[in-house]
């Protein structure tokens, strides 16, 4: 059984708030974390995040608010051709849309490129593929406003443009996702053999990009499979796409700066150690003051024996004439 309009848009408006209420969230921990824990740290803020954060909520939001009040106007008596007529809503859509996975692709090539060191050679393909479905995107908006058809965008006409928009960007996501992924795993293996906390990072990292790269692009995928099928879900998943650009683009800023929060954290730990002062001899006949840390000692217990070192070097036993004295009696 096909799915009809009338059903199509309802779920399409159900599924959409569900991912805004996501996408503001993440946007406004987004936002936080760059604009209020990177300061704070002594970070600059990198305005071009900053930027993108900006555009991708404010096309999501946007986005929700004109779907709602086209349904507002369908159920008032308008019917269902508000949803397929020639209007600057629909235009606007259409445009909402285009614009997030243009971004979002954008900021994936770039975030490959300073993965690379900024060498430009890394990213020869997933540019040639970012400047092929900008191209189509201007063209789906220009056919998209010209065409006036009852089948809004699932007109023919654009089915080409779309299904082939959208595998562009698929294979971008792909692509990108996948060499990112192998820097970062190779320079995991390399950091493996001196330090074990700098491995571990970045399987984290690779776990991040892997995580949030996937979330697009199964929603790309199928955005693609509804768009070449001509099936009503476009509504549903195109409005989705929407919101879920935003979100994997939010959260991949949220969870490093919970990564950077937790890293910080235990540094302040290391770094609370308790010191004390020796006195050490000076060139001049003086004793100055200098700071070293206090060595862990393994503290046993010999009920039947006097003072005595243990066998082991650190270690130092200690003589108890009461077998019930607590460990806490003889912290150093």
């Amino acid at each position: 059984m096909a799915l009809g309009l009338t059903q199509a848009q309802i779920l399409a408006l159900f599924f959409t708030n569900i991912f805004l209420g996501i996408h503001l969230v993440t946007f406004a921990m987004a936002l936080w974390a760059q604009l209020v824990k990177n300061p704070g740290r002594g970070r600059k803020i990198n305005w071009l995040l900053v930027s993108v954060t900006l555009v991708l909520g404010t096309i999501g939001m946007l986005d929700a608010t004109l779907g709602t009040v086209l349904n507002i106007e369908a159920w008032s008596g308008g019917g269902l051709d508000v949803f397929t007529n020639d209007s600057w809503i629909n235009d606007v859509r259409v445009v909402d849309q285009i614009i997030p996975p243009v971004v979002g692709d954008a900021m994936l090539t770039y975030r490959c490129w300073i993965v690379y060191e900024r060498n430009w050679k890394s990213i020869v393909v997933p540019v040639f593929l970012w400047i092929a479905g900008s191209v189509l995107s201007v063209v789906i908006i220009v056919k998209s406003v010209t065409i006036k058809s009852a089948s809004g965008v699932n007109d023919p006409s654009l089915t080409v443009f779309y299904g082939v928009a959208l595998a562009l960007t698929v294979a971008l996501n792909v692509i990108t996702t996948s060499l990112i992924v192998i820097r970062i795993w190779r320079t995991s293996r390399n950091v493996r053999r001196y330090i074990r906390e700098g491995h571990e990072r970045l399987i984290y990292v690779i776990r991040i990009i892997v995580e949030s790269g996937l979330m697009y692009t199964l929603a790309a995928m199928a955005t693609l499979f509804t768009a070449v099928t001509q099936s009503n879900a476009d509504y549903i998943v195109g409005d989705c796409l929407v919101q879920i650009t935003g979100i994997a683009f939010n959260l991949i800023i949220v969870r490093f700066d919970q990564n950077l929060a937790s890293r910080s954290a235990n540094q302040s730990q290391i770094d609370s150690r308790p010191t004390v002062p020796r006195s050490l001899p000076s060139s001049g006949g003086q004793r100055t003051a200098a700071t070293r840390e206090i060595p862990i000692l393994d503290i046993q217990h010999y009920p039947d024996a006097g003072m005595k070192k243990a066998a082991s070097s650190g270690t130092i036993a200690v003589a108890t004439q009461s077998r019930s004295s607590s460990a806490d009696d003889m912290r150093m």
